[in-house]
């Protein structure tokens, strides 16, 4: 398969995909927080007052939804790729 081929499938997958659509009106950075919005909702393994570090942060969502949730908390972001800065995130 060519590489302009799986180029367009991804777009198009990406433009079908609920969770990319969900995340985008919700104003996050990416889809991938709405796993660890469920793995919070089944072991609330995140509370207030707590140190946590985003280890491969980019694009940040994540970190985007712990500074969210856990207002009292000290987060540290950590990737390679420059992460566009977070309210109450140490990058």
């Amino acid at each position: 398969m060519k590489k302009n081929k799986i180029s367009k499938d991804w777009v198009n997958k990406q433009k079908r995909d609920i969770y990319v659509r969900k995340s985008k009106l919700e104003g996050y950075r990416s889809r991938a927080i709405y796993k660890l919005k469920e793995i919070d909702n089944k072991f609330k393994i995140i509370k207030n007052g707590i140190k946590i570090v985003d280890l491969g942060s980019a694009p940040g969502s994540w970190s985007q939804y712990l500074s969210e949730k856990s207002k009292n908390s000290k987060i540290m972001s950590i990737d390679l790729k420059e992460v566009a800065r977070i309210k109450n995130v140490n990058h």
